[in-house]
């Protein structure tokens, strides 16, 4: 391994120091949505494919290459939970960093408000969610909650889409 040498604080004798090795990078876009019904608002928990099994989340996930971050959130939350929602725009952007093992990664998350227009609740098979469920605010703090989840509670209460 090469060494690289800083002063001792006395300023005269030099020690070695490891040297510094910086770690991947990934910036991540992805949509989220913000679904309030009937005073409830709608998580999913995460699966063993994400590093937080067990944890609630808001449906939705990447923007895949190319897409417009409008549609995806639309696409996500069919695919996560089977319901059919139109977009009533962007409540936020959510920019936080994580340190993982071997890399590190922003991720850029646009939360959106939508409204069910049709469809049945369902459960993704083999994805990164396996239940949705409806919450009171009350509940949902009392579940392990992500940060993006935990966001979307404040959310409800700040923009008064529930009584």
């Amino acid at each position: 391994m090469d060494r690289v040498c800083d002063p001792k604080p006395d300023g005269y004798s030099l020690y070695p120091v490891a040297e510094v090795v910086q770690k991947p990078e990934i910036q991540r876009l992805a949509a989220y949505a913000l679904i309030v019904q009937d005073q409830k608002i709608l998580l999913c928990r995460l699966t063993a494919l994400t590093g937080s099994a067990g944890m609630w989340t808001l449906p939705g996930g990447k923007v895949e290459f190319g897409e417009h971050p409008d549609n995806a959130v639309v696409r996500e939350v069919l695919e996560e939970t089977g319901l059919k929602v139109t977009n009533k725009g962007v409540l936020t952007v959510n920019s936080e960093l994580f340190h993982f093992t071997g890399t590190r990664m922003h991720a850029v998350r646009l939360i959106y408000k939508v409204q069910v227009e049709s469809g049945t609740l369902r459960y993704e098979q083999g994805g990164t969610t396996d239940v949705c469920e409806w919450f009171t605010p009350e509940e949902a703090r009392k579940l392990p909650l992500v940060s993006l989840a935990k966001l979307g509670v404040r959310l409800v209460k700040e923009h008064g889409l529930i009584a």
